[in-house]
């Protein structure tokens, strides 16, 4: 299996309250928020997500806060940024 674009940090870092961002081919974009359950979302441009406003967002996730649920987020975002590459 070919190595994921996504570098999400592990459950741990989480579980230490932390939300982790990141971006790929310099115009996608994605947020990642620890709580009861992860919360993802995805928007395009060059913008921070406090700089975007919600209806730019153009696509959104929850999954179960566990570890396994990472794995999900990762094949969810490689899905949505083949939706990006599309598009563009």
């Amino acid at each position: 299996m070919a190595e994921s674009i996504f570098d999400i940090p592990g459950f741990t870092f989480f579980a230490e309250k932390n939300n982790f961002s990141g971006s790929a081919l310099k115009t996608f974009n994605y947020k990642i928020w620890y709580g009861e359950q992860f919360t993802v979302k995805v928007w395009y441009g060059v913008n921070c997500y406090s700089c975007t406003d919600e209806s730019e967002i153009v696509a959104e996730m929850t999954a179960e806060f566990i570890p396994e649920s990472l794995k999900e987020i990762k094949v969810w975002l490689e899905g949505q940024l083949e939706i990006f590459k599309n598009k563009n």
